[in-house]
């Protein structure tokens, strides 16, 4: 089944050939053809073409035709290809009709064209299968269905391409119970045929239905060992059910098909959401053996190698990428400014900054040197640099202003940062980001009202935003304010972000404040085994430390300490507790 296909044309139409050259008419030869040649009938799969005459009008139609579809004017060659197919009953102008109708999103012309071809082609599959894609577009399941039946009926060769493309064209579908049921009806007569199952497992699994979608997954890799799309379903439904599961299937199906590309990719995307970078590292390392040349994945291992703050093992990686021809250079000249900046070498750090000339970093790049004057203990300069840094649009103003207030905030002027938000949140009061920013800011200047209306602004404004819920919640339990108040709003953010260690350690705080010792404790745990942070570390610490176990809570803030000797919350709880 080809229509895939047709709704997938690049939208550039001047690469596709014009269909009348398949003559093989030299241009040169158009007068002399259109004065003096016939157009000669021929066989066109199958199908005896009609006999014509190509003549100077028909000629100047063709690519009248062809050159406004080039141009994007679809309302002329939409008109200009309907009025050929009419007159010439062809099916190759039929069939360029509809390929231009349904790019150009014209169902009504692009019925007429299918007929059109149909009638002159009418045991085409090709067309057939085009109709039963513009009616499934349009929602008319009942009358797609039966054209569908046929076309699989009629494949005695390969019926499992007619279902792999059926498995495309239905998930655009926005009924996806309908589909589902279509889906169950169509495969019943090819119990034997892996497509088949797939195509109902990957319509379960939209429709929500896992463990349909599961069993007819691992149907069809019985029927088709190795197949990659029947195990990358069963692999996306088990993540969605459970983790462990998941990696123990992706692992294992790796090492008996250790060159499953698709497999190995979909995998280690899944480990990047579960955080665990080395793991996923390890598997895009893999990729990119097997594809050394590809600037994408050695791009993916580099970020991933970032992350791991391996900044030594990065910085090659990223001049590899470059080197590959990277799609965007200023992506990658952004991040290693970012790779020296994080190791504070400011020289070289601006110097990368600066490479950067243009598209959607160049703002963010200019901004980042300002900032870099700032933690050089030179605010106002890095303010000067920040003013000047142009923003036209109401996103980068943000973004000035929001960097505005980190670089104050930094400094310990936390009084200027609240102002600066303020006075930009008088030009848009109802930016989320702004809100969100200023009550941080105003938990620095123990300001519990503002605070607390900001957030709850943000909540309103971004019902699905975690971060929100576990700000205020948090900053009620850290002054012992509504304890039973701020449980519900971290298990809400929990909710809408399981696993966030951030939240993870607001959700063992307030079990600590609320004295609830051993379960503070587990929980801490578990979000600095998530995420070595050390206000994490300082929490867990002095959880240790009132539950008796002081030996502990010494080497976990010690520990915490080596890597961040001047981190504010560290050197507090070691001040009131150790010295």
């Amino acid at each position: 089944m080809r229509v895939a296909r047709v709704f997938r044309r690049s939208r550039h139409l001047a690469g596709v050939a014009m269909l009348f050259m398949a003559l093989a008419v030299r241009a040169a030869d158009l007068p002399r053809l259109a004065d003096e040649s016939p157009w000669v009938a021929a066989e066109h799969g199958g199908v005896a073409l009609p006999s014509q005459e190509l003549t100077a009008r028909l000629v100047y139609q063709l690519l009248l035709g062809e050159i406004a579809a080039q141009r994007d004017n679809f309302g002329v060659a939409v008109k200009t290809y309907l009025d050929l197919a009419r007159s010439t009953h062809d099916p190759r102008v039929a069939r360029r009709a509809t390929e231009v109708a349904l790019y150009a999103h014209d169902p009504k012309a692009a019925r007429e064209a299918l007929g059109l071809w149909l009638e002159a082609e009418p045991h085409s599959a090709e067309a057939r299968e085009a109709l039963a894609a513009l009616l499934l577009s349009q929602g008319k399941l009942l009358d797609v269905e039966e054209v569908l039946a046929q076309l699989l009926a009629a494949n005695k060769t390969d019926v499992g391409s007619d279902f792999r493309n059926l498995s495309v064209i239905f998930t655009e579908h926005p009924d996806h119970e309908a589909v589902l049921k279509m889906a169950e009806r169509l495969a019943e007569p090819y119990p034997q045929v892996p497509e088949a199952h797939y195509l109902v497992g990957s319509s379960a699994f939209l429709a929500g239905k896992n463990e349909q979608a599961l069993e007819e997954a691992r149907t069809a890799s019985r029927l088709r060992p190795g197949w990659e799309a029947s195990a990358l379903l069963e692999g996306r439904v088990l993540q969605e059910q459970d983790s462990g599961q998941a990696r123990a299937f992706y692992l294992d199906f790796l090492k008996t098909y250790p060159h499953a590309r698709d497999m190995r990719l979909l995998f280690a995307r899944y480990l990047v959401e579960l955080r665990d970078y080395p793991a996923a590292r390890e598997q895009f390392a893999t990729l990119m053996g097997e594809a050394p040349n590809n600037p994408d994945l050695t791009l993916a291992v580099a970020l991933l190698t970032m992350q791991l703050k391996d900044y030594a093992g990065a910085e090659p990686l990223f001049l590899k990428a470059l080197d590959q021809g990277y799609r965007d250079p200023d992506v990658i000249r952004f991040y290693l400014g970012q790779v020296y900046e994080e190791q504070k070498l400011w020289d070289k750090a601006a110097l990368w900054f600066g490479k950067v000339e243009a598209g959607e970093q160049l703002t963010a790049a200019r901004i980042r040197v300002a900032m870099m004057w700032a933690h050089q203990n030179q605010l106002q300069k890095g303010l000067e640099l920040l003013h000047a840094v142009p923003a036209p649009t109401q996103e980068q103003q943000e973004q000035k202003v929001l960097a505005e207030e980190q670089m104050r905030r930094e400094a310990g002027d936390y009084q200027g940062a609240f102002d600066a938000l303020t006075e930009a949140l008088r030009h848009t009061p109802n930016s989320p980001d702004l809100l969100y920013e200023r009550a941080i800011v105003a938990d620095k200047l123990n300001r519990m009202d503002i605070l607390e209306q900001d957030l709850r602004q943000v909540i309103a404004l971004r019902p699905q935003y975690a971060h929100a819920y576990n700000a205020l919640g948090y900053s009620l339990a850290d002054r012992s304010l509504r304890l039973d108040e701020a449980l519900g709003l971290i298990q809400k953010a929990l909710t809408l972000a399981p696993n966030d260690p951030f939240i993870l350690d607001s959700l063992g705080w307030v079990q600590f404040r609320m004295g609830h010792i051993p379960e503070s404790i587990a929980t801490l745990k578990s979000a600095y085994a998530l995420q070595d942070d050390p206000e994490i570390a300082a929490h867990l610490g002095e959880a240790l430390w009132v539950s008796g176990d002081q030996a502990a809570a010494r080497q976990t803030w010690e520990s915490s300490l080596k890597a961040n000797p001047d981190n504010e919350a560290l050197v507090s709880v070691l001040h009131r507790f150790v010295h």
